[in-house]
């Protein structure tokens, strides 16, 4: 029994490579793209989405209004130490997930002119951080491009 085991548990070893939780950059059906070698990707937010585009990198930004209605298309700047190391916009979806390595970051992001900021962001090596940014309702247009009102 202990010999079956041990096969299977191998088998497994051999067929299932390394950092099979995530999957690999060229398997998602968003482009992976990149600002300064760090790789970001943006989604939606549907059950759909959730479940074939996992959260792989440790940063994720939710655009939104006050009132829980998802924004897109946001603008992103990262800083360190004064300097831009990242720039990006959620282009497919209200979250944009960036593989910044760990450290102190101020975020900064901009829709319809409004800019939001997040400062001393903290990443941790195998940690996950979200970051939830929100713009009054009445300060975006939510995706619509023919707004009267604006």
């Amino acid at each position: 029994m202990k010999k079956i085991l041990g096969v299977v548990l191998a088998a497994i070893i051999i067929v299932v490579p390394p950092g099979w939780t995530k999957a690999a950059d060229a398997d998602l059906p968003v482009p992976i793209q990149k600002y300064n070698n760090i790789r970001y990707y943006s989604m939606g937010v549907s059950t759909e989405e959730r479940r074939t585009l996992p959260q792989l990198y440790p940063l994720k930004l939710i655009f939104a209004t006050d009132q829980g209605h998802m924004l897109c298309d946001a603008d992103v700047t990262v800083s360190a130490g004064g300097k831009t190391i990242f720039r990006g916009r959620a282009e497919n979806g209200p979250w944009l997930i960036i593989d910044l390595p760990p450290g102190g970051y101020d975020i900064e992001a901009i829709l319809d002119g409004k800019t939001r900021t997040a400062k001393g962001v903290v990443i941790t090596a195998g940690k996950k951080r979200t970051v939830n940014l929100k713009w009054k309702t009445t300060e975006v247009r939510m995706g619509l491009k023919d707004n009267p009102e604006k």
